[in-house]
C-alpha cells in the first residue's frame, strides 16, 4: 500500500507565514539585533523666575516610553550635566531613533537638582515626535519644586536679613541654631550668644535669657547689638520651606534666616 504525504492546508500555511512576518515586524531593534540608529535631541530647559543657580548644580533630562499606562515608563535616553548661572540651559541627547515608533507617545522630562535636592522640574507633558520630526531645540519648562518645610528645631539658621536690609557677614555668617531641650544658641557676628526660648502653638515663639561673650570688633558692633534686640522682640515665628521669618507683636518683620545643610 502506498504512504501518502499529508501537508498543512493552504489556507493554514498562508496565515501561519503571515503571522511570523507580522511579529517579525512589531519587534523593537534591540529584539531584532539591528544595530542602534543614533541620533541627536537637542534640548532647552528654562524656568520664568529670576533665580540664578550656583555651581554644583545639575540637569538631568530624561526621553522615555509613556505609551502603556499599565507599566513603568521605558527610559530611551538620560543625560545629566553641570550647570550653573540663569537659564536657558541646552543639553544634546542621544537616543536610539529606531525605538521611536509611530502613533507611540513618548515624555520629554527635566530636573534641576543641587546638593542632592530637588530644585526645578518639569510638570507638563512635552512630547518631543508629536508632529514627526522633532524641533530644534525641544523647548521644556521648569518649575520650582515645593521644599518640605525645615524643622525649627536642629536647624543651622543662617541670617538673611535684619529689619527689610541684607545682614552684613565678616569672617563668620550670623547664625542660630534652636535645640528640642529649649537652649538656642549661635553667633551674632562677633560674639556668641547662649539662651532659652519658649514656643506655644500655632507659631508662638519667645527668646529667654540670652547671654553673649564679650568680645569687642572693630567692626559689626551695632548689627550684632541689632541682631540681639531683634531676637528679643521676637513673638512668633514662619518657615517656609528652608525659610524660617521672625515677627514682633505688630507682625513686622525682624529677621528672616536660611536653613543650611552641613555634609
Amino acid at each position: 500500500m502506498m504512504s501518502v504525504k499529508r501537508g498543512l492546508p493552504i489556507a493554514a500555511l498562508a496565515s501561519l507565514l503571515l503571522g511570523a512576518c507580522s511579529s517579525t515586524m512589531d519587534q523593537t531593534p534591540q529584539e531584532t539585533g539591528a544595530e542602534p540608529q543614533m541620533s541627536t535631541l537637542e534640548v532647552e530647559a528654562f524656568y520664568r523666575d529670576r533665580s540664578m543657580l550656583p555651581p554644583g548644580s545639575e540637569l538631568t533630562v530624561t526621553l522615555a516610553d509613556v505609551s502603556r499606562m499599565d507599566v513603568p515608563a521605558k527610559v530611551l535616553a538620560s543625560k545629566t550635566v553641570p550647570i550653573a548661572g540663569g537659564p536657558p540651559y541646552r543639553v544634546e541627547l542621544s537616543y536610539d531613533a529606531g525605538q521611536v515608533v509611530a502613533n507611540m507617545r513618548y515624555n520629554l522630562r527635566a530636573q534641576i537638582s543641587q546638593d542632592g535636592k530637588l530644585r526645578y522640574t518639569t510638570t507638563e507633558h512635552t512630547d518631543p515626535f508629536s508632529n514627526g520630526a522633532p524641533a530644534t531645540p525641544v523647548k521644556v519648562m521648569l518649575q520650582k519644586a515645593r521644599i518640605p518645610d525645615s524643622s525649627l528645631t536642629n536647624t543651622y539658621w543662617k541670617a538673611i536679613t535684619l529689619g527689610g536690609k541684607a545682614v552684613t557677614v565678616g569672617a563668620r555668617e550670623p547664625n542660630m541654631r534652636l535645640y528640642m531641650d529649649g537652649r538656642v544658641s549661635g553667633f551674632l557676628g562677633c560674639n556668641q550668644f547662649t539662651g532659652q526660648y519658649v514656643t506655644a502653638p500655632p507659631k508662638a515663639l519667645r527668646f529667654e535669657g540670652i547671654a553673649n561673650t564679650r568680645k569687642m570688633c572693630m567692626d559689626g558692633m551695632a548689627q550684632e547689638q541689632a541682631l540681639s534686640e531683634a531676637l528679643l522682640a521676637t513673638t512668633h515665628y514662619e518657615i517656609t520651606g528652608e525659610k524660617l521669618v521672625l515677627f514682633n507683636q505688630q507682625n513686622q518683620v525682624l529677621l528672616t534666616f536660611q536653613a543650611v545643610y552641613m555634609n
